[in-house]
């Protein structure tokens, strides 16, 4: 599929290859609605080799949207390959995706032995909402930072504290350090951090620290677990939450299925790595022959 060419408007739509919209489809129903008009409309559908299995169309898609439309999905999907499984190993180290801050969502979040958000601001994208977002995640992260475009890194150091850092996605495949960020540990608001967790987890954390739950009516449990929460030593109570949630995914179940699916889907993996039927689904097809899986309906 390598010389096949794509008019550049089709690209947007390929670039929502990678989301819910289309592998969920394909994990439920076994066809997807979406990507059989999307090939149709750009004239894959006529273009693709018979033998090329979904696994391979995947890759094939993703490598044309890094060389020529990279939206969010690329960034978020370099970030796992080269820093989460690259650099750490899903042994130890966590990402989570669109994790809830506030009223704002963190693109990725990385947990290890420190919590770092990766916020994304591809060449398509504003820079008009960062400053908020920027204050909202230092109310809860040790590391903050901000990964672009080559083209837009120039413009984040009038627009970032200096304690947050700037990274830049190359045109190798690579992520390239424009300033490292520092640490904001000690000035994480325990208020706002406890917001972002739910309530099984907030739960996990009263009781390993304090050897009990509040023995209370299930209408005020949110209420004390916080109040008892914002007294944990801050920075205790920061490790501590780290490690309750790195319990968010299962590890052992998100390597099997990394180390068999396409590496155009790592990203993805992160936010059903809790779905194991939905997982093994996925990986059934992406050895099925594409022509197969393209069921052409009358619209999306």
């Amino acid at each position: 599929m390598c010389n096949i060419e794509i008019d550049q408007r089709y690209l947007p739509a390929l670039g929502r290859v990678f989301s819910p919209i289309v592998l969920d489809s394909l994990a439920q129903k076994g066809y997807s609605p979406y990507l059989s008009e999307v090939c149709k409309n750009s004239g894959l559908f006529d273009r693709i080799d018979p033998a090329t299995t979904l696994g391979e169309f995947f890759d094939w898609v993703y490598n044309l949207l890094f060389k020529n439309y990279r939206n969010e999905y690329i960034y978020k999907n370099v970030i796992a390959s080269k820093i989460l499984l690259n650099k750490h190993s899903l042994n130890t180290s966590q990402m989570l995706t669109e994790f809830r801050v506030g009223r704002s969502k963190a693109d990725v979040v990385l947990l290890n032995g420190a919590s770092t958000v990766y916020e994304i601001k591809s060449q398509y994208d504003s820079f008009a909402r960062l400053e908020k977002q920027i204050q909202a995640y230092f109310e809860i992260f040790d590391y903050i930072n901000v990964i672009t475009s080559p083209s837009q890194s120039k413009k984040l150091d009038s627009i970032l504290p200096d304690k947050a850092g700037i990274l830049v996605l190359t045109n190798r495949n690579t992520i390239s350090t424009i300033r490292e960020p520092k640490s904001n540990k000690e000035n994480i608001n325990l208020n706002i951090l406890f917001d972002s967790l739910r309530k099984t987890e907030y739960m996990r954390i009263i009781k390993e620290y304090y050897g009990t739950t509040p023995d209370v009516a299930n209408t005020q449990i949110c209420r004390e677990c916080k109040k008892l929460f914002c007294k944990i030593p801050l920075v205790y109570a920061h490790d501590l939450t780290i490690k309750i949630l790195k319990g968010r995914n299962n590890s052992k179940r998100l390597k099997d299925f990394i180390d068999k699916a396409p590496s155009s889907v790592s990203a993805y993996a992160m936010s059903i790595c809790n779905e194991k039927t939905k997982m093994q689904k996925l990986l059934n097809l992406f050895d099925n022959n594409i022509n197969s899986l393209l069921i052409i309906p009358n619209a999306i």
